[in-house]
């Protein structure tokens, strides 16, 4: 018989006959499935019982059974390639294993020396210590079924080859953890570095680690390496955080539990009692990036001990992974342990959130590794994402996590087609505790690309703002969705229905009217407004409020003075208003002065021309430059460049007299300009009250 230990049993699938002429000897295996860990690498499946029984006495048959596993066997080998840590026994001294071997990745050969007993009595040996993948079957998820088959060479063996089930792979561990982040008021470092002190005096974040199945925890057994081995890895701290956690975490059953108040259980460093299969983590120090190898930072206490030690975690990159191992456990009912990680960083100054570090939990040691090799640790395990043990809790809804809350009312956004944009609002609340990382995105049910939203990604309590943009949209009703995910936090939607309307006035810009620079202008100044669908009888333009003067309007562009009342404001909000339709305000900028020279803009005041290629001036002779946006009076003294000729100083600056607005400067052609280029650049600036030269646009002068 061959049997794996398990509560489960299957039928006999079966049975066979060995033969050598000595009489029959039958042999018919009974396999009972035993559990693994399905993330596992190595797995012992379990003891494999071959019962036989007749043939003639005292005959010696030598019998080679083959044993195939569904998934590669992973003991470690021997320098020949033998699987390692097997062990052989019978039931009486006539039956001896005179080899083992490993003939296949998934296939365990024993060569036997069976001596006949009196009678034909029945008798057994048994293979312990054979390790699988269950891994491979279920990539770590699920429930993968290993099986056995078994055949007989050099006799008969009549039954079918039938895979007979040995064991089933259960997930192992499930995860949660209470996030606190980084606080903003920092989290100092205690006088006194043990359990107590920092549970009580530092910001710390709980990670609580809980078996998904029975005996999922279990201490280092024969042939392996190590024990289960939990590793947590953190990522996301700053460059100028510190880590701390206990050398010991003793699970639920213990005497005390480690805590540090997570979960709202009472702070404690945790009290382990020996000889009562109270679950026991030791801390792994040295151990590599995928949890293998290192020391324990103790060994299994032969007294009661409780435990008060706190090491620190190097972070590299505000990264860290720590190991623990399980020294001892109960397999017969579901343990919990909390990892608390303890938070020192200094005060820092926040413009916004920061965003919270990471958590991920996992078997180690973790490997790719599915085959027998003689290096590579025993037990080993993939990485898994595990999933949230709340649910075995019965906690999900508790208030130290994290819990999004969304109000599903939707947005209305009303506006004018090919208007100005129109914003709305959706408040993201984090009505639990810890730190809830959340990102935003838009879903679209008609039209596209007309929905914004800031932030797109935050923490805890936020509110965001939506901006809608109808300046592509014809008049209609336009339907999105807003989605809010915070993980497991929870997921949630608001609609937005943006109602389109007829198209309004929309400003597309303000400029000065000489240089056509945007967003800049001066009191008293040309200024152009441009836009779409502005035209109308009765029309208006307003900068803060102050009505400007009209020169020229039509739907696309009004010309205006802008009103000298502004004074010293800094800056103006515009307004058109056409037939009672009111546009969207715009701001520019105000100052005393924005010289622009318009174009053409220079005259030759010999004979009244306007400077152009055909009516070039002669050096030394006067010429005339139109401009706005002086401040008048004058605030600073004006000068021009010509050329390469600066800080050229005029006869006249000033107002042109008979024209509101019109800025005229009166210059000499400085003598001393070279015959090339030509034409040249020519510029005004005036001073502003620090002293600072504020110019204008460069126009051309023809020169001869």
């Amino acid at each position: 018989m061959i049997q794996l230990r398990s509560c489960q049993v299957l039928p006999l699938l079966l049975f066979g006959i060995v033969s050598a002429g000595y009489g029959q000897v039958t042999c018919s295996p009974n396999i009972t499935p035993t559990t693994v860990h399905a993330e596992g690498f190595s797995e012992r499946i379990g003891d494999i019982v071959v019962n036989c029984s007749g043939g003639t006495a005292g005959a010696t048959l030598t019998p080679t059974f083959f044993f195939t596993l569904n998934t590669n066997i992973t003991n470690k080998q021997d320098s020949n390639g033998s699987p390692l840590n097997l062990a052989f026994s019978a039931s009486q001294p006539g039956i001896q294993a005179s080899f083992f071997g490993q003939t296949a990745p998934n296939t365990i050969k024993v060569l036997l020396n069976y001596l006949v007993p009196a009678g034909g009595a029945a008798v057994s040996f048994t293979i312990q210590g054979v390790r699988a993948a269950p891994a491979v079957l279920g990539n770590g998820t699920g429930s993968p079924l290993v099986t056995v088959s078994v055949v007989a060479v050099g006799v008969t063996f009549p039954a079918a080859n039938v895979p007979v089930a040995a064991a089933f792979g259960l997930p192992t561990l499930l995860s949660s953890n209470i996030n606190f982040g980084v606080p903003c008021g920092g989290s100092p470092l205690p006088d006194t570095k043990d359990f107590q002190t920092f549970a009580t005096s530092t910001t710390f974040s709980t990670i609580r680690v809980s078996e998904a199945s029975l005996a999922s925890f279990t201490p280092k057994e024969t042939g392996g390496d190590t024990g289960v081995r939990i590793q947590v890895r953190l990522s996301g701290y700053g460059s100028n955080a510190r880590i701390f956690v206990p050398d010991a975490i003793v699970g639920i059953n213990g005497t005390a539990q480690t805590s540090a108040g997570g979960y709202t259980t009472t702070v404690n460093g945790g009290t382990y009692t020996p000889g009562g299969s109270q679950l026991l983590l030791a801390r792994v120090i040295g151990a590599d990036a995928n949890g293998a190898g290192g020391t324990l930072s103790f060994t299994t206490p032969v007294a009661v001990t409780s435990f008060t030690t706190v090491s620190e975690v190097t972070l590299t990159g505000g990264a860290a992974t720590i190991v623990y191992e399980v020294l001892d456990a109960n397999p017969n009912i579901k343990e919990v342990a909390q990892v608390p990680l303890f938070l020192v960083v200094p005060q820092v100054t926040c413009s916004g959130p920061i965003a919270p570090p990471t958590y991920t939990v996992a078997l180690a040691p973790l490997s790719t590794v599915s085959v027998a090799t003689a290096t590579d640790p025993v037990p080993r395990f993939i990485s898994t994402t595990i999933g949230t043990d709340c649910t075995q809790a019965g906690d999900c809804s508790a208030s130290y996590f994290p819990t999004l809350t969304l109000d599903p009312t939707p947005v209305q956004i009303s506006a004018s087609s090919q208007g100005g944009t129109r914003n709305g609002s959706v408040q993201v609340t984090n009505s639990g505790g810890g730190v809830m990382p959340f990102t935003v995105s838009i879903s679209y049910q008609s039209g596209t690309n007309w929905l914004g939203v800031t932030p797109t990604s935050g923490q805890n309590s936020t509110g965001l703002l939506l901006t809608a943009d109808p300046s592509a949209l014809a008049p209609g009703t336009y339907n999105a969705t807003v989605t809010v995910d915070a993980g497991a936090a929870g997921k949630a939607s608001v609609p937005v229905v943006f109602t389109v309307g007829l198209p309004g006035i929309k400003i597309t810009g303000v400029v000065n009217a000489a240089s056509f620079k945007s967003g800049l202008v001066a009191p008293g100044s040309f200024a152009a407004v441009f836009g779409t669908n502005m035209g109308g009888k009765n029309v208006s333009v307003t900068f803060n409020g102050f009505a400007a003067t009209i020169l020229y309007a039509s739907a696309t562009q009004i010309n205006v003075i802008v009103p000298a009342a502004l004074g010293f404001a800094p800056a103006a909000d515009v307004v058109v208003i056409a037939d009672a339709i009111k546009s969207d305000s715009v701001k520019v900028t105000v100052q005393p002065n924005a010289p622009g020279i318009f174009n053409p803009g220079v005259v030759n005041f010999a004979d009244g021309s306007i400077n152009d290629f055909t009516h070039p001036a002669k050096r030394g002779d006067i010429i005339l430059v139109f401009a706005t946006g002086l401040a008048i009076p004058l605030t600073g003294p004006v000068t021009l460049t010509i050329g390469n000729q600066t800080n050229v100083v005029p006869a006249y600056a000033g107002a042109q007299g008979s024209f509101p607005a019109l800025d005229q400067i009166n210059v000499v052609v400085p003598p001393i300009l070279p015959a090339n280029p030509n034409p040249v650049p020519l510029s005004v600036c005036v001073a502003d009250s620090l002293g600072t030269p504020v110019c204008s646009n460069a126009v051309n002068l023809y020169i001869k």
